[in-house]
């Protein structure tokens, strides 16, 4: 944790406040201290709670940035935040100043201000030669990092890595994160990798937090906002499972068995029948034995409660004083109906129903025709004037932001979502209900971690208009209540590194023969510095526990003498070398890996330097970039139309493997590109396999048909008529194939605009003077390739820049527009902008609940 003071000059202090002096309010005392690490010139990470006003220490950066002329870039997870960020400058700053840059949408990229994604940071540092790369960030006094704390995210994570790592060293780094346990180890990291950063930790909610436990139909107070416990439930919650366990409750297989065993007797005339037969004394007694051990058994059965209804829990948070509420659930299926259950209750006055009704109005008219009839319009027009709403990644975009919107008016008592509405968008709440303290996390169903539990109770409570927030926890019989409660208010859990090595990162820091540049970056990697304190923890405590058995004169064996020396020597030196970087074992046999997959197919030549293959790749920063580039340098894209190419790149936007209802069918065309693409896969992954890695994710056979129905001109609600997929996640998939093409068409660009790659092509003599036959001959056959190539590329480019212009039709079209247009409600302006944030497990969570 950081000092609470620090030092600064009279000038400095009359700046600071100066600065402070926009606001209505006071300071808060971690505020202060940020930003005076700030003012004296160091980077500064600042790890606080949610609703607690870090990002002010962010726009004090933006306006000191903006006092000296100097540009600063602000980075986010999430395109809904930076859309969220753009508009909160823009009003601050002016439209002039701010720019946005999502990769879907590019607006002043060389304003003052820039808001963009991590991951489009992240590229533009890596992209060598590109006209926004490296050499653009000169006049750039501070990056931001807000939610640093997505460090730990498997998909985002590495992104972040990379962009910490490869950050200008002149910049000043604002880091913006969650209160996580190990704040200290991140700021020791960027200190090592970057610049010195200093810690400021502010641990206190700005609104105390109370939290509820809803049973038999009423609201229990079990911790106060101070943290004490005030009521207890043992032994209440879980007793489905404890049921289950003791197999008091049979399952679905063993009651269907039942069914069929009862059904066949009744064929065979042992049914009905048999109850008219006089019983034998045998089976008397018999029968007798089995009452008695059923009557055992109902003894020994736990009762069960009922279920909460959420209009339910709803009701009792109204009579409670405790709405507006966001009630949290997992997966999209389970929000929409909690949402439609609780619509038999009524939460608006008439005159509130006819305001919403008439701002619903101007929302729809903002949508293309065709989609006005949407299932999910139709769902929200029912429920908003009831005062109900649900959120989720499968929702339409422009829904979502009305959602969000009359939410923020104060229109809304209850907002049923997912957990992505939890992360990072403004939407505070005086109360939250977790209704399922459990998730699927793609791999199991868990109980939600510390953090997960702080994440979803951060937006309970408004600050400057809540006394005290609530978290309210609805009874389940599927969770032991006490147990669940204990792991989910313990200490909080370490962000750990989801670093991985990926080719496109490889290619781009490669220099000819220096392998020894890439160790160094890969060393400077989270996960090998947490993997060398993890060591050197591990080694310490074998020492200590060496010396502690010695001191109390036990009897040590030799051989673990030895190795508490050996420890001891190891330590030793590697506190000598403490500043220098150094690369795992594991991290060197991945680096070896991935550069070994690179040279064998062809990406890195043998003359150390990049072939085409490589350089191509460099510029497509998407996961199966390596499928993609194979396929075009192998000519399998050739014959297809632009409408056919935004099929093949659509493929690679589906990641979720769930069982899928399509009723598309392939031309004959895209089959044999199918064929081709899996040969391609294939092959790609055996090499990976012999190298022992895992990198390149392979297509969903089952997924296809989407891009090319759009394409040739089907509404979207012809798409779900054909495959079982949501309005938002069909719209997701069609804006990142769009993505995807635009970022291989720009990488087919700067491959072509390099003439010095194809100058030989172009200048080569044809007499071939002074060579002989056989270099002749291998000469000419490499220019003739080249030449191929270049041919291939030259028509490739204007097909993949044509296949995203078809694309860009209708809704599609409305949700890649800047987050600037809005729409006039009351003679308030509204922002029509897009959200397109996807949580793969929503999706997961869907296909756990249908089984």
């Amino acid at each position: 944790m950081g000092k609470r003071n620090v030092e600064v000059g009279p000038e400095i202090q009359e700046e600071i406040e100066t600065f402070a002096s926009r606001y209505p309010f006071p300071l808060d005392t971690f505020q202060k201290e940020a930003i005076a690490h700030l003012a004296r010139g160091r980077s500064v990470l600042v790890a606080a709670p949610t609703g607690t006003g870090k990002t002010l220490v962010a726009e004090y950066a933006i306006w000191k940035a903006w006092q000296q002329n100097a540009r600063v870039i602000y980075t986010t997870p999430l395109k809904a935040l930076s859309n969220q960020k753009f508009r909160d400058l823009r009003a601050a700053y002016g439209p002039e100043a701010v720019g946005l840059v999502t990769g879907d949408i590019v607006e002043r990229s060389r304003a003052a201000i820039v808001i963009m994604t991590t991951e489009v940071y992240r590229n533009m540092l890596l992209e060598e030669g590109a006209e926004d790369g490296p050499s653009s960030l000169a006049d750039v006094a501070y990056v931001v990092f807000d939610e640093l704390h997505y460090l730990s995210d498997p998909e985002r994570g590495p992104v972040w890595e990379e962009a910490i790592i490869c950050s200008p060293p002149h910049v000043q780094l604002v880091g913006l994160s969650a209160t996580v346990s190990n704040a200290q180890e991140l700021a020791d990291w960027i200190s090592r990798v970057h610049r010195p950063v200093a810690l400021v930790v502010h641990e206190e909610r700005a609104v105390p937090l109370e939290h509820y436990y809803f049973l038999d139909g009423k609201l229990h107070l079990v911790q106060d906002a101070a943290g004490r416990r005030v009521e207890r439930f043992p032994n209440v919650g879980g007793e489905a499972h404890l049921a289950r366990r003791h197999a008091f409750l049979p399952d679905e297989g063993e009651e269907a068995e039942q069914e069929s065993r009862l059904a066949a007797e009744a064929t065979a005339g042992e049914g009905p029948k048999a109850a008219s037969v006089v019983p034998t004394a045998e089976g008397v007694v018999h029968e007798q034995r089995q009452e008695k051990a059923r009557s055992k058994q109902k003894r020994a059965r736990p009762s069960l409660r009922r279920a909460p209804e959420p209009g339910e829990v709803v009701t009792a948070l109204r009579d409670a004083d405790l709405l507006p509420c966001l009630y949290f659930l997992p997966g999209r299926r389970a929000v929409e109906e909690a949402a439609m259950s609780a619509a038999r209750h009524l939460f608006t006055t008439p005159q509130e129903q006819e305001r919403i009704r008439e701002e619903i109005g101007v929302w729809l008219e903002q949508l293309p025709p065709e989609d006005r009839n949407l299932q999910q319009v139709h769902a929200l027009v029912n429920l908003l004037p009831r005062g109900l709403a649900f959120h989720h990644a499968g929702l339409l975009p422009g829904l979502k932001v009305l959602v969000e919107t009359l939410f923020a008016q104060g229109h809304l008592r209850a907002v049923f979502a997912t957990d992505t509405l939890a992360l990072g968008i403004n939407m505070p709440a005086r109360s939250v209900v977790v209704g399922s303290l459990s998730k699927f996390d793609g791999v199991e169903m868990r109980l939600l971690t510390p953090n997960e539990y702080r994440q979803l109770t951060g937006r309970a409570g408004r600050r400057g208009m809540d006394v005290r927030g609530a978290a309210v926890i609805p009874y389940s019989p599927w969770e032991p209540f006490e147990e669940a409660f204990a792991r989910i208010t313990a200490d909080l859990h370490p962000v750990f590194s989801s670093f991985v090595i990926r080719y496109n990162s490889i290619l781009n820091l490669w220099r000819e023969g220096d392998i020894e540049h890439l160790r160094r970056i890969c060393a400077s990697s989270l996960r090998e510095y947490q993997r060398y304190r993890y060591w050197e923890e591990q080694e310490l405590r074998f020492i200590q526990q060496v010396e502690r058995q010695l001191r109390k004169g036990h009897k040590v064996s030799a051989k673990k003498l030895k190795a508490a020396e050996a420890a001891a020597r190891a330590l030793e030196r590697s506190q000598r070398r403490r500043g220098r970087l150094q690369l795992s074992r594991e991290g060197k046999e991945e680096l070896q890996g991935t550069v070994f997959v690179l040279r064998a197919l062809g990406y890195i030549g043998p003359d150390e330097r990049l072939t085409l293959r490589g350089r191509l790749l460099r510029s497509i920063f998407h996961p199966a970039g390596i499928l993609i580039v194979e396929l075009i340098m192998d000519g399998v894209l050739e014959e297809l139309t632009p409408a056919e190419l935004a099929e093949v790149c659509s493929w690679f936007t589906f990641d979720n493997d769930r069982r899928l209802y399509n009723r598309h069918v392939l031309n004959s065309r895209l089959r044999e590109v199918r064929r081709e693409l899996r040969q391609v896969e294939k092959r790609v992954c055996d090499m990976e396999e012999m190298a022992g890695l895992s990198l390149t994710p392979r297509t969903v056979p089952e997924f296809h048909g989407v891009a090319l129905s759009w394409a040739r001109g089907m509404s979207l609600n012809g798409l779900l008529r054909r495959i079982d997929l949501a309005e938002g996640d069909i719209l997701m998939l069609l804006n990142q194939t769009i993505d995807l093409l635009q970022q291989v068409q720009g990488a087919i660009g700067q491959l072509l605009d390099a003439r010095h790659l194809w100058s030989e092509v172009l200048t080569w003599p044809n007499d071939g003077a002074g060579l002989s036959r056989n270099t002749l001959k291998q000469v000419r056959r490499q220019l003739a390739e080249l030449q191929e190539q270049h041919e291939r590329l030259s028509r490739l480019r204007p097909l993949f820049a044509q296949a995203s212009a078809l694309l860009m039709r209708g809704i599609i079209l409305q949700s890649r527009t800047v987050p600037s247009m809005v729409a006039r409600i009351n003679g308030e302006e509204l922002p029509l902008d897009a959200e397109e944030d996807s949580d793969p497990h929503e999706a997961l969570q869907d296909l756990i609940e249908e089984a």
